[in-house]
């Protein structure tokens, strides 16, 4: 984190050395997934829009977009559009909830992740992620300081269950 915005070198910078990564990638069956995450974490690239204007400008079919809804929480202003709106090159997507826990027990607006996935006609992967053994080096990392309130059992069964129901009920 410098305290500034991105700058334009700083993007074009990422995008050439992202060229040279996917040309890499791709000779060995690869695909690549750039992940747009909070400020909090980078200041690179935290809106999915943001994102896949580099995933365009890098030009290669094995780069593709990386949601996560417990990003998008902070940094989106729903969840329905961005999902759309990038709908070309979204491929995989983090199911996270707002406190990184049991999905459907937070603050993620989950109706308008199904909708916009479904408009999207979404056909990537999708990940629960839920946070349960936090060891010392993922504690620095996302600043989880705090155990959580269920275990990994729970978030895994329950989680996917919660997943199961929500890409039944939206196709």
């Amino acid at each position: 984190l410098t305290g500034f915005p991105p700058s334009q070198a700083e993007r074009d910078t990422v995008v050439e050395v992202l060229r040279d990564v996917a040309a890499e990638a791709k000779k060995r069956g690869i695909t690549l997934a750039l992940e747009a995450c909070n400020r909090y974490e980078t200041y690179l690239y935290n809106s999915l829009c943001d994102t896949r204007d580099t995933i365009l400008a890098v030009g290669a079919d094995n780069l593709k977009l990386h949601a996560d809804t417990y990003h998008m929480n902070i940094e989106e202003d729903n969840f329905y559009q961005p999902l759309v709106d990038t709908a070309d090159v979204l491929d995989y997507i983090h199911m996270s909830e707002s406190h990184r826990g049991l999905l459907g027990s937070g603050t993620v607006h989950w109706d308008q992740v199904w909708r916009g996935l479904a408009d999207a006609d979404f056909k990537g992967k999708l990940v629960l992620e839920s946070f349960a053994a936090i060891n010392p080096e993922l504690a620095v990392a996302t600043c989880l300081w705090r155990p959580p309130s269920q275990g990994s059992e729970v978030l895994a069964t329950k989680g996917l269950a919660f997943l199961k129901l929500g890409a039944e009920k939206h196709n």
